[in-house]
């Protein structure tokens, strides 16, 4: 087993037959009972070996990812969540018979399973695997009776303890979907809230008991859905939260999520009765659309954050580094406000709008962390390419943090 670097309570994987951004994204990280793992099909020298097509990359990614549970004594089967991130939503079908090769049996032990379409990625992966295992004891597949799943995912989802987590909701099994952005937007978020309000009924929960929530658009861009796709959630979501407790929320453009598929929403519920909603008066408010985080026990999720100042004006319009800057010091400001730090923060996810520079990006996340960082355990994640972000918005991100570390 290859050395696991500790800080406290949390752990950085490292592994040599594991590729590692170290500077930027170690292979993964434990906190407390969860652990985080980004993986694709890159060897230990950054290089994708082998047949380049969706099926070969599949089984690489996923036994690059049985060797980063390895080295914190976890197995394929501790995972309770994934996403399946593709360039080309085509592969889709190819990539899940792999999935299922790994789980034929979807009762006793599946995770939450998201697959999302036209992505960008780098290096020449035509896939990346973004996921999160636990090691709770208390674990139970989730699986309701005639409910659509998302094309050909096998699980609802999986509690962990008092968090559950949700596979991708969608509205697929409408018979049509209208010729009016606005209806047809309206129709399919409307659909997929009454599914995951009946998903949640089964294990005796309730919308309201919801505090993350990731809405993927196909046709964001087309401001009728995107309008469609706010109008209806804060119709929805109003009659459940208070304006100032909306779930914490990432909305993202990308290119293609199947066959009349507007959006795919990715739903976090816990059963914890003492949720509690984090802002920081640094960062601008959203009341009616989403919480700046939430924290559930020793865990704080952070919505997407952009160059969106106080004013609600965009900061560094069409200038990538200052944005980037933005969005992470929007970042350390929330999680000071919920008595963390930087080095609280485990996993990040980094959205960056089609044509934009990823180096640009990248070095930019280095330095802020090296200038603004004194803990040498940096945060696991990954950068995706993406469709369509906030209006003036060239990079978004979002994290989780781990506030039981001392």
């Amino acid at each position: 087993m290859a050395q696991v670097e500790r800080s406290d309570t949390i752990y950085r994987i490292s592994s040599s037959k594991l590729f590692d951004e170290g500077s930027l994204f170690p292979p993964g990280i434990r906190a407390g009972e969860l652990t985080f793992v980004a993986t694709d099909a890159r060897d230990a020298t950054g290089q994708v070996h082998g047949g380049t097509d969706a099926t070969s990359q599949a089984r690489r990614a996923l036994d690059n990812l049985s060797t980063a549970l390895e080295e914190v004594e976890q197995r394929l089967e501790n995972l309770v969540s994934l996403w399946v991130l593709l360039t080309h939503y085509d592969d889709c079908d190819a990539v899940l018979r792999v999935l299922h090769e790994h789980f034929p049996d979807p009762s006793r032990a599946y995770p939450a399973v998201t697959v999302l379409g036209g992505v960008k990625l780098e290096a020449g992966c035509s896939l990346r695997m973004d996921a999160i295992a636990s090691v709770s004891p208390h674990r139970g597949q989730l699986s309701v009776a005639e409910m659509p799943l998302a094309p050909g995912v096998r699980s609802h989802g999986v509690r962990s303890g008092d968090l559950y987590f949700l596979s991708g909701v969608d509205g697929r099994e409408q018979r049509a979907v209208s010729a009016d952005p606005y209806e047809a937007m309206s129709q399919q978020v409307n659909t997929i809230l009454d599914r995951t309000v009946v998903i949640l009924r089964s294990e005796g929960l309730s919308l309201s008991d919801v505090f993350r929530n990731y809405n993927f658009l196909s046709r964001m861009a087309d401001p009728k859905s995107k309008d469609a796709h706010r109008d209806t959630r804060r119709k929805r979501l109003g009659g459940v939260f208070k304006p100032e407790e909306f779930p914490a929320q990432t909305r993202i453009g990308v290119s293609s999520l199947g066959k009349n598929i507007l959006q795919r929403s990715i739903f976090i519920a816990t059963s914890h009765k003492g949720k509690k909603y984090v802002s920081s008066d640094k960062v601008r408010l959203t009341p009616g659309i989403f919480s700046q985080s939430v924290r559930v026990g020793d865990w704080l999720f952070i919505a997407g954050q952009d160059s969106i100042g106080l004013d609600q004006q965009t900061i560094g319009a069409n200038d990538l580094a200052v944005q980037t800057n933005e969005c992470l010091t929007h970042i350390k400001d929330i999680v000071e406000a919920a008595g963390g730090g930087l080095a609280n923060v485990v996993k990040i996810t980094v959205y960056l709008l089609k044509g934009q520079d990823r180096s640009l990006c990248m070095s930019t996340y280095r330095k802020f962390f090296s200038t603004q960082f004194t803990n040498q355990c940096m945060p696991t994640g990954l950068t995706i390419g993406v469709e369509d972000l906030h209006p003036g918005c060239l990079v978004e991100v979002d994290a989780v943090a781990y506030l039981g570390a001392k």
